[in-house]
C-alpha cells in the first residue's frame, strides 16, 4: 500500500471515523483504524463491534492499493499536527507504516487487515430519506431524556418508530420523556420501529451537518445505517420493547402559560444554586403574572425568582428537578415556550409555541 493524499481529507476521514475506535479494548485491532486503498479512493474504517463507521476519500495519487490497520490515537494525533496545506505520503514497507509529510517522516507500528472484523451487515432493510439539519435539531433535543446505566437497557437509547410519512424520535429515563416528530418526503413501504443505542445516537448527531445534506437511514431488523455523504455509520440495535410512550403525554390542561424560553431557562439556573444536591426539587408556583421559582438548601439558604408569562394556568404550585426542566427548555431557547398543565400531581407538557413537533414531559416531584 502506497499513497498520498491531502492532509486536510486525510484529517477529516479519521476525524470522521474516530469516534468508533475502542481505547483499551480487550482485542487491540479495536484500536486500530483501518486504511485500504484502492485506485484512487481510500476508505478508513473504525469499530467497536456495537458500532462500525466508514468514510470514503479521494487520494491525490495511488501508487500501490492495500489494506491495514494503524493505531487510531496516534494516528490521529501526528495527522492533526502536520502542516494544513501539506500533502502525506502513506507507505506500508516491512510491516510497518510510513507517514512523510515535508521533512518529516513518522512510522508507526501495524496490525493486519486481515485481524479486522468483518463490515456489519444491514439486513431487512428499507431506506428512509430525510433532511440533514431537521434530522439532528430532533436527535439532539430528544436525546437529553435517554437514560445511561440503566439496568432497563431498552431506555439506554432512543427508539426510532417510523410510520407513513413520519418518524419518531423517542427517550426516556423513566423520569422524563422526549418526543421529536420529523416529517418525511414520502411514506415508508412498512412501519418501523427500533431502539438506537446511546452511543450511536452520539455518533449519529456528531455525523450530521447543520444543512439540508441528504441523509439515508437503512432501517433493518438486527442493525441501522444512516448515510451521509461519504461517511456511513452502522449500528448494532438494543434488544427489548419500548415503552408505549403515548400514554404517559398528559391531556385535557387545566391551562397554559407562554413564555421566553431563554429567560426562563437562566431563572432556573440560578434558583439551582440553592437547591437541595440530594433532589435538585425546584418548586414552582404559578402565579397571575406568571411563574415564581423557589428553592431551600437547608443550612444554606434559599432562592426566588419570578418570571413574567402569559398564563391561563390556575393558581397552584409542585415540585420538579430543575435539570429536566432546563434540559427541556434548553431546545427552545430563542424561542418563546409553552408549559401546559393538568394538576400538581400530573407531568407537565414542555412545548414550543407555535410548534409542538418536540415535545418533552417531565414528572412532578413530592414538595
Amino acid at each position: 500500500m502506497h499513497f498520498r493524499i491531502a492532509r486536510t481529507t486525510l484529517l477529516r476521514q479519521l476525524s470522521s471515523v474516530a469516534g468508533a475506535a475502542q481505547r483499551g479494548a480487550s482485542m487491540p485491532i479495536l484500536e486500530n483504524i483501518l486504511l485500504h486503498c484502492e485506485g484512487s479512493r481510500l476508505t478508513v474504517k473504525a469499530t467497536d463491534l456495537e458500532i462500525e463507521l466508514q468514510c470514503v476519500g479521494d487520494v491525490a495519487a495511488a501508487v500501490a492499493d492495500g489494506a491495514i490497520t494503524v493505531p487510531s490515537k496516534k494516528l490521529i494525533e501526528i495527522v492533526r499536527a502536520l502542516p494544513d496545506a501539506g500533502e502525506v505520503t502513506v507507505k506500508l514497507s516491512a510491516g510497518k507504516v510510513a507517514i512523510t509529510c515535508g521533512k518529516g517522516r513518522y512510522t508507526l507500528a501495524t496490525l493486519p487487515a486481515t485481524e479486522f472484523p468483518e463490515a456489519m451487515k444491514v439486513e431487512g432493510a428499507q431506506a428512509i430519506r430525510v433532511e440533514a439539519k431537521v434530522l439532528r435539531r430532533v436527535m439532539d433535543r430528544v436525546s437529553v431524556a435517554m437514560a445511561k446505566g440503566d439496568v432497563r437497557t431498552y431506555l439506554n437509547g432512543m427508539l426510532l418508530k417510523a410510520t407513513g410519512a413520519k418518524l419518531e424520535c423517542v427517550a426516556s429515563d423513566g423520569h422524563r420523556l422526549a418526543v421529536g416528530e420529523v416529517d418525511l418526503p414520502q411514506r415508508v413501504s412498512a412501519d418501523y420501529s427500533a431502539i438506537v443505542p446511546r452511543k450511536g445516537i452520539a455518533e449519529i448527531i456528531s455525523l450530521l451537518p447543520q444543512d439540508d445534506t441528504a441523509v439515508t437511514i437503512e432501517a433493518g431488523t438486527g442493525q441501522v445505517r444512516v448515510a451521509v455523504g461519504d461517511t456511513t455509520l452502522t449500528t448494532r440495535l438494543v434488544s427489548g420493547a419500548f415503552p408505549d410512550f403515548e400514554r404517559v403525554i398528559p391531556t385535557g390542561f387545566a391551562g397554559s402559560l407562554s413564555v421566553s424560553a431563554g429567560e426562563l431557562r437562566e431563572a432556573v439556573r440560578r434558583a439551582a444554586l440553592l437547591a437541595e444536591a440530594k433532589y435538585n426539587t425546584l418548586r414552582l408556583s404559578f402565579t397571575q403574572d406568571g411563574i415564581r421559582l423557589h428553592t431551600k438548601a437547608e443550612g444554606q439558604g434559599s432562592a426566588n425568582e419570578d418570571v413574567a408569562a402569559e398564563t391561563t394556568v390556575p393558581t397552584m404550585e409542585f415540585g420538579i428537578n430543575h435539570h429536566y426542566l432546563a434540559d427541556a427548555l434548553d431546545g427552545f431557547v430563542g424561542d418563546t415556550a409553552r408549559i401546559s398543565v393538568r394538576d400538581a400531581s400530573t407531568s407537565l407538557l414542555v412545548t414550543g409555541a407555535g410548534d409542538t413537533s418536540i415535545r418533552h414531559v417531565v414528572m412532578p416531584m413530592r414538595i
